[in-house]
């Protein structure tokens, strides 16, 4: 479909609109200075104006981007300049060199040469003078174009390969410190304990030793007003490019019951110092709180910004709000204490507010300030919508402020984020690095490493947690034992197995007023097929059975004429010797398994080439190896998660008398005492005749 393009009446009128881009590359950003990179930005747009006055070209829009590379496509304000364009609304568009708007020759080409002439928009630089409405500098733009690709993956290449050597050498390379570390001011390749979460991480890894399931500990946290990973980072003023800012959690209003951060920020557009910038803000027009709403002051920026809330009507404060405009008789007295209260950090704000109020004394040109509230919608009966509005006021006259104001969702503990740490072994003072990456500089896809790709270094900084608890955590969640509804990991869970078919016994039926409700062979699942003892047993019956056993044994221990002797040559030979040797032998079996399949893989390929097998025969048997193959790998990844639990039971309990020390008597079994007593309890079929079934024990040290 062919396009007519209309001369633009402004040119004919002599007036050519230009706009001015500027860009700032991270390359920058790493060499120069804070002030410097200011610099630099004033420069370049001082050279450009300085230009376009030369030519009498008009600027009309200034659009920079800070910290993007030149082969980054989601720029923002590159792209709001692309827009204008596409609408008519710009001419000419001035950059220092063809390398600051894109250093991607298809991004060049798709614009500069293309979409620019269709949209009758001129582009010009100032240094190389490359213009497209002359076909002169085409080649130079092109060749200019190329060079700055190559440069940029010769780049990519290098800082891919010092990432590497510095990860092998066990320096940290993350852009973000993880949870409970930062990064050591005199080195930030190296990481730090950070002392204010560090307590958190700890108490994570304890509670889910002492078997409080991973929902039940992230309610805990979440409850105790202890903030999330991402929220901890987003309120240190990391510049994250998470979740966060995606389009599906920002909001226009709250309507939904839960918690939300609101975040205003405003922006001085103008070439010129503001004085005096005030700001009034009201929720719904006239109601900023209601019986369900709540606020508080989450974060600002700088000093700079003072926040105050008033109780008065907006009658009395002499502010009208009419078709979401502000109206107002006289300049705002903040130091009134009968009309305005200031606010402070994570202050509970009363539920009788009508508006809140910002006053900045001065806002330097092109700088920007925010202010976030975290807002709780208890309930929402009447299903309203709480729309936040905000009024800008200036002694300035007929000056741009730009406002935005974003709300979302405020991100909570999780299970995902909780195991996330459990699992991480940055806790143990061990760096595991490169688990994903992205497929080129121009391509982000990100890309999941095997473990064999992934770069571990050990003994890298100071843990947080000791070695004990780590791999007794590790072998619980290799486990992997489901909570109850409650949040509380079952007891016994995964400790009780069928001696007929060796599957494990789960919980079964509707819990008793006492919450207990009975188990069963997990093979009930498959309707029976492939098991006998199908007779359940009850909770309750299996708890007292394994604490009495449990008690007798403390009971011939503290007795002193029946304590047994205690050899720790023994008990150090014997200690989970057969655990150990059927674990290994499987280690072994389904290595060769996997030698076996693998080139079982290239046999089929073969197979496809010579056309014996068709592509669809190829394709489903490959899938169906590919998911045995998967399976196999995970059950190894769980031997050896179970072989390093071993190694620290058993240097954890070198004899009996180190564990049995550590209690007296039992009133009630929890997981602590489960997992520090029991490997697994056998349940043999029941024998109709006697009414009894076997029920053995299999203790974590020899008996």
């Amino acid at each position: 479909m062919s396009k007519v393009i209309k001369a633009r009446s402004h040119i004919i009128d002599n007036i050519i609109r230009v706009v001015l881009y500027l860009r700032l590359s991270k390359e920058d950003l790493d060499k120069l200075t804070p002030e410097e990179r200011s610099e630099s930005i004033k420069n370049q747009e001082l050279m450009l104006r300085e230009y376009a006055e030369e030519q009498g070209w008009q600027v009309v829009g200034v659009y920079e981007d800070e910290d993007f590379s030149g082969a980054d496509r989601d720029r923002p304000n590159f792209n709001k300049m692309i827009k204008e364009c596409e609408a008519g609304n710009v001419d000419i568009v001035l950059v220092k060199t063809q390398a600051r708007f894109a250093r991607d020759i298809e991004l060049v080409d798709k614009y500069v040469h293309n979409l620019f002439k269709e949209w009758d928009v001129r582009f010009v630089t100032y240094i190389e003078r490359i213009d497209n409405t002359k076909y002169e500098t085409k080649k130079t733009s092109q060749i200019t174009a190329m060079k700055d690709e190559w440069m940029l993956e010769d780049t990519s290449i290098n800082i891919r390969e010092t990432f590497k050597s510095k990860r092998t050498k066990g320096q940290f390379t993350g852009s973000f410190a993880p949870y409970g570390y930062m990064k050591d001011p005199e080195n930030k390749n190296h990481l730090i304990i950070d002392p204010v979460v560090t307590d958190n991480v700890v108490r994570i890894f304890e509670e889910y030793n002492k078997g409080y399931g991973l929902e039940k500990i992230a309610n805990r946290l979440t409850k105790d007003n202890i903030l999330s990973p991402l929220e901890y980072k987003a309120f240190n003023g990391c510049n994250l490019k998470l979740p966060i800012i995606k389009d599906y959690m920002n909001y226009d209003s709250i309507s939904k019951t839960g918690t939300f951060i609101v975040r205003v920020e405003f922006m001085n557009e103008e070439r010129q110092i503001l004085k005096n910038l005030t700001s009034i803000e009201v929720i719904s027009d006239n109601i900023l709180f209601s019986n369900k709403l709540y606020i508080s002051l989450n974060k600002v920026k700088n000093d700079k910004i003072k926040v105050y809330y008033s109780t008065k009507s907006l009658e009395e404060l002499n502010i009208q709000v009419q078709d979401k405009k502000l109206h107002y008789e006289n300049n705002f007295n903040f130091d009134d204490v009968t009309s305005w209260t200031p606010i402070t950090l994570n202050q509970e704000l009363p539920k009788n507010i009508t508006c809140i109020a910002t006053n900045v004394e001065e806002l330097d040109r092109t700088h920007s300030i925010f202010y976030e509230f975290e807002i709780t919608l208890k309930e929402n009966r009447d299903h309203k919508s709480y729309s936040y509005y905000t009024y800008p006021i200036c002694d300035n006259e007929n000056v741009c402020i730009s406002y935005k104001t974003q709300i979302r969702n405020k991100h909570k503990w999780n299970s995902s984020t909780v195991k996330k740490i459990l699992l991480d072994e940055v806790y143990i003072g061990n760096l595991v690095q490169f688990k994903t990456t992205t497929v080129s500089y121009k391509n982000h896809t990100v890309i999941y490493n095997d473990k064999d790709r992934q770069i571990r270094a050990e003994d890298t900084h100071e843990p947080t947690i000791g070695l004990d608890l780590w791999y007794s955590v590790q072998e619980k969640l290799s486990q992997s034992k489901k909570s109850c509804k409650d949040g509380k990991v079952h007891i016994l869970a995964n400790k009780v197995y069928c001696e007929e078919c060796n599957r494990v016994f789960c919980k079964c039926g509707k819990n008793d007023y006492s919450g207990y409700a009975y188990l069963c062979c997990k093979d009930k699942a498959t309707k029976w097929s492939n098991c006998n003892n199908k007779k359940y047993i009850k909770e309750t019956f299996l708890h007292d059975y394994v604490l009495g056993k449990i008690n007798n044994l403390l009971n011939r221990f503290y007795n002193e004429e029946q304590q047994f002797e205690m050899n720790d040559n023994m008990v150090e030979s014997d200690l989970f010797k057969d655990q150990i040797h059927n674990l290994t032998k499987e280690k072994e079996n389904i290595s060769k398994e996997l030698k076996s399949k693998s080139s079982y893989f290239q046999d089929l390929y073969e197979d496809l080439k010579r056309e014996f097998l068709t592509e669809e025969e190829y394709m489903s048997m490959r899938s169906k190896y590919q998911e045995d193959f998967a399976k196999l790998n995970e059950r190894l990844q769980t031997i050896e998660t179970s072989l390093l639990g071993i190694q620290a039971k058993q240097s954890k309990l070198k004899d009996k008398k180190t564990l049995f020390l550590k209690y007296k008597q039992i009133k009630e079994l929890d997981v602590e005492i489960v997992n520090d007593f029991i490997d697994r309890i056998v349940i043999g079929e029941y024998n109709e005749e006697t009414d009894q079934r076997k029920i053995h024990i299999v203790w974590n040290f020899a008996d």
